[in-house]
């Protein structure tokens, strides 16, 4: 009967900080003090949005976005630069040290009589790890009289939308709402404003321009006759981090995690560490002798446990291809065979494959000094060979 040599619910910590998860969100410029233990976070910025032109001016541009992972040293202080609006690339960048940034959006302009245009550009992402995205640029206001809608700020699933540009005055068409405001590229991210335009036949009565959302939306521009342009939106910056407590408790062959996580995937540790078809449950129950772990996440984090050994005691014996009986998989000094024809040939490697010894006899080989852990033993003759997996104590 085969037994499992264990220690019933032997707990291996494979990290000694506690679980910890957090997030911080700027709004404006400070210092995010790295928590102790801390060794990676998350990091997503956004620009700030460029203002409006008026007079029949352009939208402003939409900021930028960028998100990244980033290693950290436990303790360590972030600068924090929020961008703020209406003051262009430079001043409307949102930054976290050298890690990455996100420009702000420009400030729309007004264009020469009969044309459409002066919407400013959308910001740019730079440094995320994992994206970069741009805002939409500012739609195109016409002179004196309709402003163009603000860019959509960059977000979490693309990149801003642009505004929408004005139409050009006939003579009869003042009743128009102005251009509309770009789409946000997802949240936290916001929607451009709208452009100013008129309600009356008359362009005497206002339909005002809008600022942008927020976070780094662009202003819509203004018009002619009272409405004047709207600003754009400040700049964001969110750190999100995690340890996740990857402990485990073994009963016999079973291994378990003693937290709960979001996925689960276990792991053949003798085995470069190649994942275990179908085996993505908090528990694992090891169907062979050998060494396992399990790789866990839970929002953006991802660990990996200490690997168990599951052994098993006694005389377990192992029938090769070619009928030749090994044993016992878990042995001290000596390996045995039984079944052999007498042309077999060995070789004994650590599971990196450093050859430990090689030769036609190997159960008079004393192997009792070798370190305790796994070994693979190969067993060739001139019809087949077969690697077998055996354990030192």
């Amino acid at each position: 009967m085969k037994k499992i040599l264990l220690l019933t619910f032997l707990l291996l910590n494979c990290m000694a900080a506690m679980a910890q998860s957090g997030s911080q969100i700027f709004t404006s410029s400070g210092t995010f003090t790295v928590p102790d233990g801390i060794n990676l976070v998350t990091i997503e910025v956004i620009g700030a949005g460029g203002e409006g032109g008026g007079n029949g001016g352009g939208g402003g541009g939409g900021g930028g976005y960028a998100k990244g992972n980033y290693t950290v040293t436990p303790l360590t202080m972030l600068t924090v630069t929020i961008g703020e609006p209406n003051g262009g690339a430079a001043t409307g960048k949102t930054s976290v040290d050298a890690f990455l940034s996100a420009t702000g959006g420009a400030n729309g302009v007004s264009v020469s009589n009969p044309n459409i245009g002066g919407g400013g550009a959308g910001g740019t992402g730079t440094g995320g790890t994992i994206v970069n995205y741009a805002g939409g640029d500012g739609g195109g206001g016409y002179w004196t009289y309709f402003g163009g809608g603000g860019g959509g700020a960059a977000g979490t699933v693309g990149n801003g939308g642009i505004g929408g540009n004005t139409i050009v005055w006939n003579g009869s068409n003042c009743n128009t709402p102005g251009g509309s405001g770009g789409t946000s590229g997802g949240a936290p991210a916001g929607n451009g404003g709208k452009g100013a335009g008129f309600i009356d036949n008359f362009c005497s009565v206002s339909n005002p321009a809008a600022e942008g959302e927020s976070y780094g939306a662009g202003g819509g521009g203004g018009n002619g006759n009272g409405g004047p342009a709207k600003s754009g939106s400040g700049g964001y910056c969110k750190i999100t981090y995690c340890v996740l407590d990857v402990a485990v408790q073994q009963t016999d062959a079973t291994i378990t995690t003693t937290n709960v996580f979001s996925n689960y995937q276990w792991i053949d540790c003798a085995n470069g560490n190649a994942a275990i078809a179908g085996a993505t449950n908090q528990s694992y129950t090891a169907t062979q002798n050998g060494s396992y772990a399990v790789v866990v996440s839970d929002e953006f984090c991802s660990d990996t446990s200490a690997c168990v050994d599951v052994v098993s005691t006694g005389i377990q014996p192992l029938i090769s291809a070619n009928g030749v009986i090994v044993y016992p998989t878990n042995f001290t000094d000596k390996v045995k065979t039984i079944n052999t024809i007498g042309n077999e040939w060995y070789e004994l490697t650590t599971t990196t494959g450093q050859l430990i010894w090689q030769g036609r006899h190997v159960e008079t080989q004393d192997f009792s000094g070798l370190t305790t852990g796994w070994y693979l033993l190969k067993i060739k003759n001139s019809a087949s060979e077969q690697v077998i997996r055996l354990h030192k104590q």
